[in-house]
């Protein structure tokens, strides 16, 4: 596996960058539940996992993560991250799935970074794939729960990302956080069952993304620009 290898002052740098790429490439960027990202339990990690819709996903929660204090992680896939070697830079740590013992490398490279500094934030697409908003029902890897195993005790964060054309030449950014919940250490705890709360809380998620978007509902959503 390719370990994260981060550099903040490349960091700092990126941030301003992708900043004006998405403001060049989308028409404007909407979010609502942007409260729920701030992790204020300071001895407790946070793991957001999100639906995997387009190139761009990684890069959009970039722009969002950028703006609270927690230390960011990314699990992709590894020959994206050979490609994008740079996202290294980022916090991106690499994940083969189809390799079950490269995949347990990363989840407990991922649970390692999560338990020693409790200050930080592993963002995951646990459907493993880039896939249609509206596929249902959704299929998650095992990877996010066995993190969760792991780790013992975290925070965990669905959300919702929608890109959508709206009558405008650029497309429109949505995003939708649900409500975190708190995992704490269980002798009980059963992955399967996990990955199934985890694959409903999220489309739970979506379908109110939709909805919204659908009806044009947006007196919940903040504008980022």
């Amino acid at each position: 596996m390719l370990k994260a290898n981060k550099s903040p002052s490349f960091e700092r740098a990126f941030v301003i960058y992708n900043r004006h790429l998405l403001k060049r490439r989308f028409n404007s960027f909407r979010i609502s539940g942007i409260n729920f990202l701030k992790n204020t339990d300071a001895k407790m990690p946070q793991i957001i996992y999100a639906n995997h819709s387009s190139w761009w996903d990684g890069l959009i929660f970039l722009e969002i993560l950028r703006r609270f204090d927690n230390e960011n992680y990314v699990l992709m896939e590894e020959k994206q991250l050979r490609k994008l070697f740079f996202f290294r830079l980022l916090g991106a740590f690499s994940v083969v799935r189809e390799k079950p013992r490269e995949a347990l490398k990363s989840i407990n490279y991922a649970a390692k970074l999560l338990s020693e500094n409790f200050n930080r934030t592993l963002l995951i697409f646990p459907q493993g794939e880039i896939l249609p908003n509206d596929v249902r029902p959704l299929r998650f890897y095992q990877g996010l729960a066995r993190i969760i195993e792991k780790v013992q005790v975290c925070r965990i964060v669905p959300a919702a990302l929608r890109l959508e054309f709206s009558g405008n030449f650029k497309p429109e950014i949505y995003l939708k956080i649900g409500e975190p919940e708190t995992h704490e250490f269980n002798k009980t705890f059963d992955a399967k069952s996990a990955t199934q709360n985890y694959e409903r809380r999220l489309t739970e998620t979506l379908n109110s993304l939709k909805q919204d978007v659908t009806a044009q509902k947006f007196e919940s959503y903040d504008k980022i620009f």
